[in-house]
C-alpha cells in the first residue's frame, strides 16, 4: 500500500525578523490593523484591547512577549485573531500583530523541517522550523495563553 503525506493548510505570518507558522484551524480571522485601546499597568507586550465581532480581545506583540522590541505598525500590518486552544471560556480569542499579510500554504514533510539548534531561541516557540528555506516558529500557543491569563487578561463580550 502506498503511503501518502497529509498536507496541513497553514499560514506563514510575517513578524519583525521572524515568521510564525500556524495551521488554519488556529486562526479565526486576519483583519486590517487598527489601534487597540491601551490599558495602564500591563506588560509591554500587551498592546491593548481590540473590539472584534462583539468580543473585546487582548492584542499582543509576539516579538515583545519573547523579550524583543515592539515592532511599529504600518499600513501593511495586520491583526491575526487566534482561536484559544486551551478551552478557557475567558480567552476564546486573542490577537497578534503581523507585519504583513499572512501567506496561505499547504504544509507537508517536503517543505517543513525542524531546526535542531536555532541561532536564536524564543521562549514562546514550540518548535523552530524551516519552511521552504525560510526560518519560522511554531508558537507554543498553550504557553502564550497561560502567559496572557497569568496577567489577569481575558476576552469579554461587549455590552450594547
Amino acid at each position: 500500500m502506498a503511503q501518502t503525506d497529509s498536507k496541513i493548510r497553514s499560514q506563514l505570518i510575517p513578524l519583525a525578523g521572524v515568521s510564525l507558522v500556524l495551521p488554519n484551524t488556529c486562526i479565526a480571522e486576519v483583519i486590517g490593523y487598527k489601534e487597540p485601546q491601551p490599558v495602564d499597568g500591563t506588560p509591554d507586550w500587551l498592546l491593548g484591547f481590540l473590539d472584534w465581532r462583539g468580543v473585546r480581545i487582548p492584542l499582543i506583540s509576539f516579538e515583545a512577549a519573547n523579550g524583543g522590541s515592539l515592532a511599529k505598525a504600518d499600513r501593511r500590518s495586520r491583526i491575526v485573531v487566534l482561536n484559544g486552544i486551551g478551552g478557557d471560556e475567558e480567552l476564546p480569542f486573542f490577537g497578534l500583530v503581523a507585519q504583513g499579510i499572512p501567506r496561505l500554504m499547504q504544509l507537508d514533510t517536503t517543505i517543513i523541517s525542524a531546526i535542531a539548534q536555532p541561532e536564536h531561541t524564543h521562549p514562546l516557540a514550540l518548535q523552530h522550523t524551516r519552511v521552504q528555506e525560510q526560518e519560522a516558529i511554531i508558537p507554543d500557543q498553550d504557553k502564550l495563553e497561560r502567559m496572557i491569563k497569568q496577567h489577569g487578561l481575558s476576552a469579554a463580550l461587549l455590552t450594547a
